[in-house]
C-alpha cells in the first residue's frame, strides 16, 4: 500500500530523498514530519478511500505520529470497541488504527489484525517503535550503528545515507546453501529484516534499541464453520475503493479464492501466465486457469512471456529484490506485475494464492518429513541419520526439525564454495526459537515443517519477492491463506490426518471444496505452478548473458572465476543454485561494492 521511511535526526533533504527511493510504492502523496529529533516520512498508495483524508505521517493529537503502510482487515471489530469513531472515517483504517493507538498506547498491537509495516513515534516519551505483521507480508528494514538509527520499507532508501555497507560473510554463506537469507539478516551487517511479529524499539534519547516478538488475540475471530470462515475471510480481503483482481495458477489456492470471491457478485478480473517456446508442460496450469476463468465468466487475460521477455527483465528484477535470491522465475513475476500494474493495466490490488501449502500441507516434503518421523522410531534416530546421511552424503541430525527443514531446502550436492553448515544452522534455529516459543508446536512433522517455512521462507523470501516486485508497479498483493489469525484456525482445527491421504497433499481442502469447485481443479495432483521454463530456454545466448552478468575477477569473499568456470562446463542450465551467485552479482554491482 505504501513506504515508510525514518530516522533519528533532522534533515528534511534527506528525508524527502528517501520518499523519493520509495516513490513506486505511493505515487499518490509524499508527506514528512520532523520535530528536531526524529525525521519521518510516508509515500501513499491511496486503496481504501481518497488521497486526501489517507495522507501520512497521521496524527491527531501531538502524542503519537504514526507511519503505516499494509492492510486491517478486522476495522469493523475494532470500530465496535473503540466506540468513539467519526462514521465517515470508519472504513479508513489508517484512522481506525489511530483510534486504536489512542485507546490502548503501546498494547494496540495486540488488537489490529492484518499485513503491515507500522512505525509509531511517541512524543512524549520519545520512543519509536517499528512492527511487522504476523505472517511477514510487508517488509521493513533498519540500520542500526554508532547510534544512527534508519529505516525503510526497502534498502535503497537506506543507502541513500552514507552508512557502513560492511558485508555480513555469514549471510553470504546462507545466501549461497539456501538461496536466500531467513530471519533478520540482509547482505550488509548493519541492516536488518524486522521478523515476522517482530518489533523493534528505539530510544531516542538513550539511543538504545531492543526486539520482542508480539503476539495478538485470534480467538473467536472465525466462526466454527469452515465455510463461513473463507467467506469471511475473502470479504475482508476484498475492501478496497480500487478494483481487486486475482492471479489465478490453475491450483487448488487461487481457485477457491475466485471461488469466494464470485459469491460476494463482483466483476472479477482475472490472470494468468503461459510460456512460449517451451514444453507445453508448463502451460498445464495456465490451460486450466483458463478453463475456471471461463466458467465462472471472469475478464480473464493471459500474459504471455518468451524467452526474450525473461533475459529482458533479468537484471532488473534481481536487482528489485534487494537481497540475495535464488527464485528463477523474478523475472516472469515482475513482467507479470508490469502488466497488471501503474504503467498496464492500473490494478492496486491483486489477490494471491500464497500461503495455502504452509497451511493445507501442500509440499511432497512434508509426507517425506512423516516418513522421516516413522522410520526414526523404527531404526532409532542414531541408525536413521547414519544411514540417510550416507546415501545423500549429509550430516544432519534428523531429530532437530530446524535441521531437517535445513536438509530438504539445501542445495546439498550442487555446492560450488565450501561453508560452514554449523553457521546455517545455528542461523535457522536463532530466527526459530523466539517465534516458535510464542506460536507453539504439535509435534506433527508435518505442522513442524509448515511453521517453519512460513517464518523461514514466506517472510524471508517469498512475501519479500512478492510486496518488492508487484509493489514495484504500485500493485498491492494480498495473500488471505496467509492472514494469521485464518493460519491459527486452520492449525486448530487440522490434524496430521487432514494433510496426506493415498498419494494425495491437502485432503481436507480437497474435500471441502469438492463439489463446489470443478473436479479439474479438485482432483489433479499435478501441478507446475508459474515455474519457468529456464531449462527449455537456455541455449548460447542465455549462457552468454550469465556470463556477462557474472564478474571478470575474484572477489575477496566468491571465487567468481570457478563461478565462471562452471556455467561454462554446463551445456544445459546450470540449474537454480547458479541463480543466486547472479543475483549477488547485480547486487554487488548496484551497491557499489566487492563480493
Amino acid at each position: 500500500m505504501c513506504g515508510i521511511n525514518g530516522f533519528n535526526f533532522e534533515d528534511t533533504l534527506k528525508i524527502d530523498a528517501m520518499n523519493m527511493c520509495v516513490f513506486h510504492r505511493g505515487p499518490d502523496f509524499a508527506g514528512t514530519y520532523s520535530d528536531g529529533e526524529v525525521s519521518l516520512g510516508h509515500r501513499l498508495l491511496s486503496i481504501r478511500e481518497s488521497t486526501e483524508l489517507s495522507r501520512q505521517p497521521f496524527t491527531l493529537n501531538p502524542e503519537w505520529v504514526l507511519l503505516f503502510n499494509g492492510q486491517l482487515y478486522n476495522n469493523k471489530k475494532l470500530v465496535e470497541h473503540i466506540g468513539t469513531v467519526d462514521p465517515a472515517l470508519k472504513d479508513l483504517d489508517t484512522y481506525v488504527l489511530y483510534k486504536t493507538i489512542e485507546k490502548y498506547g503501546w498494547n494496540f498491537i495486540e488488537h489490529i489484525q492484518g499485513m503491515f509495516a507500522i512505525a509509531l513515534y511517541n512524543t512524549k516519551h520519545k520512543k519509536l517503535r517499528l512492527y511487522r505483521d504476523q505472517s511477514g507480508q510487508k517488509p521493513i528494514y533498519y540500520y542500526f550503528k554508532d547510534n544512527t538509527f534508519i529505516f525503510s520499507s526497502e534498502i535503497k532508501a537506506i543507502l541513500a545515507h552514507t552508512v557502513d555497507k560492511t558485508i555480513d560473510t555469514d549471510s553470504l554463506m546462507i545466501a549461497t546453501s539456501l538461496g536466500y537469507i531467513p530471519g533478520e539478516k540482509t547482505l550488509f551487517k548493519y541492516i536488518k529484516k524486522v521478523l515476522a511479529s517482530g518489533c523493534i524499539s528505539f530510544d531516542i534519547e538513550k539511543k538504545v534499541l531492543q526486539k520482542h516478538i508480539f503476539t495478538s488475540n485470534c480467538a473467536d475471530y472465525f466462526s466454527d464453520s469452515f465455510e463461513t470462515a473463507f467467506e469471511q475471510l475473502v470479504q475482508e480481503h476484498l475492501q478496497s475503493k480500487q478494483r481487486v483482481a486475482i492471479n489465478l495458477s490453475g491450483g487448488l489456492d487461487s481457485s477457491l479464492l475466485l471461488h469466494e470471491m464470485s459469491k460476494e457478485g463482483h466483476s472479477i478480473h482475472t490472470y494468468t501466465t503461459d510460456f512460449k517456446d517451451c514444453n507445453e508442460k508448463y502451460n498445464r496450469d495456465a490451460q486450466l486457469a483458463q478453463r475456471l476463468a471461463h466458467d465462472y465468466n471472469t475478464d480473464h487475460q493471459t500474459i504471455s512471456i518468451t524467452k526474450q521477455i525473461y533475459l529482458e527483465n533479468f537484471i532488473e528484477s534481481y536487482k528489485t529484490i534487494e537481497e540475495p535470491n535464488y527464485n528463477i522465475s523474478l523475472p516472469v513475476y515482475l513482467y507479470t506485475a508490469k502488466i497488471e500494474g501503474v504503467h498496464g493495466d492500473k490494478n492496486r490490488v491483486i489477490l494471491s494464492g500464497n500461503g495455502g501449502d504452509e497451511i493445507f500441507g501442500g509440499y511432497p516434503y512434508y509426507e517425506q518429513s512423516t516418513q522421516i518421523s516413522k522410520q526414526q522410531k523404527f531404526l532409532t534416530p542414531w541408525v536413521f541419520n547414519i544411514i540417510k546421511n550416507y546415501r545423500n552424503k549429509t550430516n544432519y541430525h534428523f531429530q532437530n526439525m530446524d535441521e531437517r527443514w535445513m536438509y530438504f531446502k539445501d542445495f546439498r550436492k550442487k555446492h560450488i564454495r565450501t561453508f560452514d553448515q554449523g553457521v546455517v544452522i545455528d542461523h535457522i534455529h536463532s530466527s526459530t526459537e523466539a517465534l516458535i516459543s510464542k506460536y507453539g508446536t504439535k509435534h506433527d512433522p508435518v505442522y513442524e515443517m509448515m511453521i517453519r517455512d512460513r517464518f523461514l521462507w514466506m517472510s524471508a523470501e517469498n512475501f519479500i519477492q512478492a510486496d518488492k516486485l508487484f509493489m514495484s508497479q504500485s500493485l498491492e498483493v494480498r495473500s488471505p491463506l496467509s492472514y494469521h489469525p485464518f493460519r491459527e484456525y486452520v492449525d486448530k482445527k487440522l490434524t496430521k490426518d487432514d494433510y496426506f491421504e493415498s498419494g494425495g497433499n491437502k485432503v481436507f481442502l480437497r474435500n471441502l471444496y469438492r463439489n463446489k469447485l470443478p473436479d479439474y481443479i479438485v482432483d489433479r495432483k499435478d501441478k507446475t505452478g508459474w515455474r519457468s521454463p529456464i531449462i527449455d530456454w537456455y541455449d548460447e545466448q542465455y549462457k552468454a548473458f550469465f556470463l556477462e552478468t557474472i564478474p571478470t575477477r575474484d572477489g575477496p569473499y566468491i571465487e567468481w572465476s570457478k563461478i565462471h568456470s562452471y556455467i561454462v562446463s554446463k551445456d544445459g542450465w546450470p540449474g537454480k543454485h547458479i541463480h543466486v551467485y547472479l543475483s549477488l552479482a547485480i547486487l554487488a554491482k548496484e551497491y557499489n561494492v566487492e563480493l
